[in-house]
Order: structure tokens, then sequence, then C-alpha cells
């Protein structure tokens, strides 16, 4: 497996979690529903990368570019690290990953 596919699943795992942490510490059903859709895309995306399917490194793209701005938005709100920061720094990496692999 190659990097873009480990730096994809980790995020799309780390975010599943934190859509749970947010309905368990608030009873966000919306954290559940948002974390549960966008996590499961990335873990798509990185499934589909692991195949050799181009199209999971556009899905992956648009997920991570689509959270960084939703919780950049946040984040300029308000700073919280946990999750407004992480999601934002881990989403920008993952998608440089993921442009880096369509590039080279």
């Amino acid at each position: 497996m190659d990097f873009p596919v480990i730096v994809t699943a980790i995020f799309g795992a780390f975010v599943v979690f934190g859509g749970v942490m947010g309905y368990v510490k608030a009873s966000s059903k919306a954290s559940l529903i948002a974390g549960s859709i966008t996590g499961g895309l990335l873990l798509l995306s990185a499934f589909l990368m692991a195949r050799g399917i181009t199209a999971g490194a556009i899905l992956g793209m648009v997920v991570s570019l689509l959270l960084v701005a939703q919780f950049g938005a946040s984040l300029r709100k308000k700073f919280k690290i946990m999750p407004n920061l992480l999601v934002v720094i881990l989403g920008l990496i993952t998608l440089g990953t993921l442009i880096f692999r369509l590039v080279a």
C-alpha cells in the first residue's frame, strides 16, 4: 500500500471516530451522521485507491476539501484545537498527499 492510501484511511477513521465522540459527548446526531458519511467516503476513497482506481483520489480530495472548508470556518469563529484545528491539519495533509499522487 502506498502513503496516500494510508493517510486517507487514517483520516477517514479519525473522522468517523470524531463523529462518534461528538455523539457520545454532546448527544449530537448531526456529528454522528456527518462523521459517518464523510469518514466512510474517505475510507471508500482509500479502498478505491488501493485497487488502482483514480476516482478514489478525486473522491478523497473533494471530501478533504469540504472538511477543511467546514472546520476552517469554525476555527476562524472559535479557536478550538479539538476538533477544528486537528481536522484542518489532517485534511490539508491528506489533500496534499492526494494531489501529489495525481500529479506525480
